[in-house]
């Protein structure tokens, strides 16, 4: 039977948003000679001569920022689940010098992990499709300019750099995915073992590494005894509904998907950041969901609302495989990169 969690998780990732506009430790602004060591080992990066998934944390060398790097692991891990780094001058770079920061960054986080069917290790979030995700299931929200609703990526950790900022709204949305299941608990004790159902979850368009099928199968959380995760996608959970054989949801499920959501937006929890060009969001899936608000975009292309997005797993384990059993998105013939 799987453990389960029957009293309140304590810990630095059960906060609130009144203890982050307390604390303003989760900022952290990139000083000069932090941004020359990134200055330094894009331009040591680029002279391998290697395409950007090729480039590894050696072909990145950086001083004194690896160890920032190492703290912000910890941070991720063990503290509140994120943090907002600031200061990269990304309107004085290049595309190739943009992109090959922020990827070489993030290799001394951790491993990139396949985002899509394309085999993209490297993803853009820009607004290049006028479907709506709510009413066409294989539509990703990263693709529109819609709100989005509160939930995980497939990895350990992700990443969002600011490129552009949108005309207006557009603004992240964070909440402790801890303290979510801390409420629950508080107010529906009786629905905390549904937490731990196995459900069905869409891979929406896509299909899973392993198995093939177009969905797969977890729970929402898992408790090591230890570590609390928790993998919330609404959508991908009623939308998997439309699988024959898929279990049907019952009325106390969808109670308990609506209280989540509910306690996501609530002004207790829900934490809201405005997004600066050269910003970096850095967060732990396994304890933190994330959203953002629809935005509208400017009407010249150069100027549309642009984000980076790297999805990480760690160096030692991979968490995420650990607890949920999700072993990622299979490549279709468009890509060459495998996910096991």
């Amino acid at each position: 039977m799987t453990s389960m969690l029957t009293t309140p998780y304590t810990g630095p990732s059960a906060w609130t948003r009144a203890q982050m506009e307390a604390d303003a430790s989760w900022r952290y602004q990139l000083s000069r000679d932090e941004v020359d060591q990134v200055r330094r080992a894009v331009d040591a990066a680029a002279g391998t001569g290697k395409p950007l998934e090729d480039i590894g944390a050696q072909d990145f060398p950086l001083g004194s920022l690896h160890e920032r790097i190492r703290v912000l692991a910890r941070e991720l891990e063990e503290g509140r689940g994120f943090e907002l780094w600031r200061g990269l001058p990304v309107d004085d770079w290049t595309l190739e010098e943009r992109s090959i920061a922020y990827w070489g960054l993030g290799r001394h986080l951790g491993d990139p992990v396949v985002q899509n069917a394309r085999g993209e290790l490297f993803g853009h979030v820009q607004d290049t499709t006028g479907a709506d995700p709510q009413t066409n299931a294989n539509t990703r929200f990263y693709h529109t300019n819609r709100a989005a609703p509160f939930h995980v990526d497939g990895a350990d950790m992700v990443g969002l750099m600011c490129v552009r900022t949108a005309q207006a709204g557009g603004a992240s949305l964070v909440v402790s995915s801890t303290s979510i299941y801390n409420a629950l608990l508080r107010d529906r004790p009786d629905l905390i073992p549904l937490l731990y159902d196995r459900l069905w979850f869409d891979h929406r368009g896509e299909r899973n590494a392993v198995t093939g099928d177009p969905w797969w199968v977890t729970s929402i959380c898992g408790w090591n005894g230890r570590k609390l995760s928790m993998m919330y996608l609404r959508n991908f959970i009623e939308s998997a509904q439309r699988y024959e054989g898929a279990p049907p949801l019952s009325p106390r499920h969808h109670e308990l998907l609506a209280l989540i959501d509910h306690y996501a937006e609530s002004p207790e929890l829900c934490l809201s950041m405005d997004f600066r060009p050269g910003d970096i969001q850095w967060l732990n899936n396994h304890v933190t969901l994330h959203s953002r608000t629809g935005f509208t975009d400017w009407p010249e292309p150069d100027r549309k609302r642009w984000l980076m997005r790297l999805w990480l797993n760690q160096f030692e384990r991979d968490r995420f495989t650990e607890t949920y059993g999700f072993y990622g998105i299979a490549v279709d013939a468009r890509g060459d990169k495998a996910v096991a």
